[in-house]
Parts: structure tokens; sequence; C-alpha cells
């Protein structure tokens, strides 16, 4: 049977061990001092980065546009209108009030030459062409041929006028008087009525009346057959 080997080390020597105590210590420190150079290092002043010019984008300008003138509109001459001096007729020396009339202001409108032609009407029909203006009336009969209403040949209307002069109690008595007939060979008459110095009636009218001597209080004569009248109320 063989012999147990001998496993224990042998000592190292005193100055093996020395050296090793000194080299730990060594080394760390080394590892400190490095660290602490490391941290300088890092820590230092970053260095100065250049300033970044900022260049400005150019401005794009809009179009200039001119606007039109509007040319002036043309002022119009103004011409004076020549005042016409107004002349001033003589008044009459009496003028009734405005009278009433069954044929207004104009005849009768009458038919166009391209209307048939009318038959003639028995005892025809007048037409006051002018009112009463300062004491004249004027009636005409239809004669033209063309208008409705014709007088027939041969035949011939009695026209006339009366003014009346007011009385106490309120009627008239006749003042004057005037008859005429119209026919186709003198179809129209322009009356001049004599009025009495005061306010009174008078009438104008056609047909076949008589003519009243007296009026009574609030009368009116001539029925339908009246052209143009006043009763002299307004008086």
């Amino acid at each position: 049977m063989s012999e147990p080997q001998d496993t224990t080390v042998p000592d190292v020597p005193e100055v093996t061990r020395l050296r090793r105590r000194w080299l730990l210590p060594a080394a760390g420190l080394a590892a400190a001092l490095a660290v602490a150079f490391a941290m300088v290092v890092g820590t230092g002043p970053e260095p100065e980065r250049p300033a970044t010019r900022t260049v400005a984008a150019p401005t794009s300008l809009p179009p200039t546009t001119t606007a039109p003138t509007a040319s002036a509109a043309p002022v119009p001459t103004v011409v004076p209108t020549p005042t016409a001096t107004p002349t001033r007729a003589a008044p009459p020396t009496r003028r009734p009030a405005p009278a009433r009339s069954s044929a207004g202001t104009a005849p009768r409108p009458r038919a166009t030459s391209s209307s048939p032609r009318a038959g003639c009407t028995p005892a025809g029909v007048v037409d006051v062409v002018q009112v009463f203006t300062y004491g004249e009336v004027k009636v005409a009969a239809r004669t033209d041929g063309e208008s409705s209403d014709q007088l027939c040949p041969g035949e011939r209307i009695r026209v006339f006028w009366a003014t009346y002069r007011r009385t106490a109690d309120g009627g008239a008595t006749l003042y004057r008087s005037q008859v005429r007939y119209l026919d186709r060979s003198s179809p129209t008459w322009t009356m001049h009525l004599a009025l009495p110095g005061t306010c009174g009636p008078w009438y104008v009218a056609s047909g076949s009346w008589s003519i009243p001597q007296t009026l009574k209080p609030g009368g009116v004569p001539f029925g339908g057959g009246k052209l143009n009248w006043e009763t002299g109320e307004n008086c």
C-alpha cells in the first residue's frame, strides 16, 4: 500500500506576501484617481457652439393694382327758362257763380271716321260747346255726318235761354229770353244772356218747353231739356 501524498501548500516567502500587501492598495488608489479624472473631464465646460444666424425669408409683396379713375359725368347746363309775364284781363262787370251743364265742359265724344255712319235721330241732339262764360253760352246740333244722333234732313231743333229776377218771397219773374232754331244750314248758336242787375236764375235749354213768366220758390223749370243753367241758390 502506497503512502498518502502530502497536499500541504508550501509557505510563500515573506517577500511575496509583502509585495501583495503593497500592490492591493496601489491598485485601489490608481482606480480612484482614474475615476476622479474621468469625472473632471466629463464635467468640464462645454465647448462653445457657433451661433446660428437666422436669415429672414423674403417677403412677397402683393401686386400693385391701380384702380381705374372714374371719369366725371358731364354736368348738364341749366338754361334758365324765361318767365312769361302774366297778363291780366279786365274783369267783367258781373260774373255769376259756376253754372251746371248737362253736357259737361266739352261736347260729347264723336265717333271716328272708321266707325260706321250713324243714322239721324228725330229732334236731334244739342251739345253745349261752350258753357256759360261771361254771359255767353254756345250750343250746336250734330250735323257732321260722323257722330251718332245726327239731325235728320229737313228737321230743326228749338233752343232758347231765359233769365229771371229774384223776388222777395224766394220765387222769380222772367227778366229776358230768346228762342232760335238750329238746322243743317245754321247748326250752332252763340247766346248772349241778358242778366238782371241782381243775382237770379238763368237757363239754356232745348225742346218744346214753354218759358214760364214766374217761378215758385224752389221751382226749377224745363225738366230734361236743360243744357246749361244756374238756379241762383248761391246768390
